[in-house]
């Protein structure tokens, strides 16, 4: 059925547009629907950087299903040869027929294509009036796209900090005062998972006995109250919590919630709960001390050993080399650390980014 030509409504669409700013993938149902009513073989948006940055980032360019899969974007060139706000034919034709698209310009010299592809049988696709729709939907794109930088960046920012959390092997749950859990990540789930020390019960984190519930439960309350607009590093409690049968024992680091900055209050107050893997092993990786100090396959090896407590004589046994091998091994790793003493080469070692490779192992 032909589009409207002289006035297409858009308000669905619009709607949808704005809404997809929250979804996941981000504007999926936007994307779908624009194919639907357009008759498009597949829909896509494209955003760029400006001011000479080559990052793209590619939303869609599918039949507008939210598969990821589909036909191919036209070349960068010929989106970046178009003209701003007038929907136009590209240079260049997807794989049925041709591709239309409107450029968006956004803020910071950055641009914006909403590019949409003929159907894989075009007779009868109207033309003329997908690009009344796109000229009827640029005011809107105007208006919703430059939101995209505003949401990609903390979204970015989240991302990392939680690739970087989950690598590292640390356990992070979001409380309220009370001990209401908010969030947690894998890694906190899977520790409490290991033991019985710490567990989730009706929705609350709770410690195994009464006496580390009441040192939980007030360093939670504590530091809830201490959450703050800013970030305080040197704000936090040390909870252990301790299995009264064995010598297990499950250590925590309670910090206020996250800073609240430029907002006058938080919604609720919440603390942050730390918590390292007891069962996750502690040995350095040797590839990665051979690669942060320059150090030989046998030095490493050493030095790791050393690293996770055992003494010089012991390694060697454990190695399977002599006592004058291991000390000679031990003065090459001296020089290339900087330290000359055993107790130092420790330090050093457990303060390198070594000790921060997680569960994922060696380099």
């Amino acid at each position: 059925m032909p589009i409207d030509r002289v006035a297409p409504d858009t308000r669905h669409l619009v709607d949808l547009l704005f809404a997809g700013l929250a979804e996941r993938p981000i504007w999926t149902r936007f994307r779908a629907e624009l194919a639907r009513v357009s008759g498009a073989g597949g829909v896509a948006l494209v955003i760029r950087g400006g001011a000479g940055a080559d990052e793209t980032a590619v939303i869609g360019g599918e039949d507008g299903s939210g598969s990821g899969h589909g036909p191919p974007l036209p070349d960068l060139v010929a989106l970046e040869g178009m003209g701003e706000r007038a929907p136009q034919r590209i240079v260049g034709t997807g794989r049925a027929g041709p591709t239309l698209g409107l450029r968006v310009p956004l803020p910071d010299g950055m641009s914006a294509w909403l590019v949409l592809e003929a159907p894989a049988a075009p007779k009868g696709w109207d033309e003329p009036g997908v690009l009344d729709l796109l000229a009827a939907l640029a005011p809107d794109l105007s208006r919703a796209l430059p939101l995209y930088g505003v949401i990609a960046q903390p979204e970015r920012a989240r991302l990392v900090a939680e690739y970087v959390l989950e690598a590292s092997g640390i356990g992070v749950v979001v409380v309220t005062a009370d001990g209401t859990v908010l969030s947690a990540n894998a890694t906190a789930r899977t520790i409490m998972a290991r033991t019985d020390l710490l567990r989730l019960r009706d929705g609350r984190l709770v410690a195994s006995t009464s006496a580390d519930q009441a040192a939980l439960r007030a360093a939670v309350a504590a530091m809830a109250r201490a959450q703050a607009p800013r970030l305080d590093p040197a704000c936090h409690c040390s909870v252990a919590l301790a299995d009264p049968v064995g010598a297990a024992r499950l250590t925590l680091i309670v910090r206020p919630g996250p800073p609240y900055w430029p907002v006058s209050a938080p919604l609720r107050r919440t603390a942050v709960v730390i918590v390292r893997d007891p069962a996750q092993p502690a040995t350095l990786p040797p590839g990665d001390l051979a690669a942060l100090f320059g150090l030989t396959a046998a030095e490493a090896r050493l030095a790791t050993r050393l690293a996770d407590g055992e003494g010089l004589d012991e390694a060697a046994l454990a190695l399977g080399i002599t006592r004058n091998t291991a000390r000679s091994q031990l003065q090459a790793i001296f020089a290339k650390t900087g330290v000359n003493r055993q107790g130092d080469l420790v330090r050093v070692l457990l303060g390198s980014a070594a000790n921060h490779v997680g569960p994922g192992g060696d380099a």
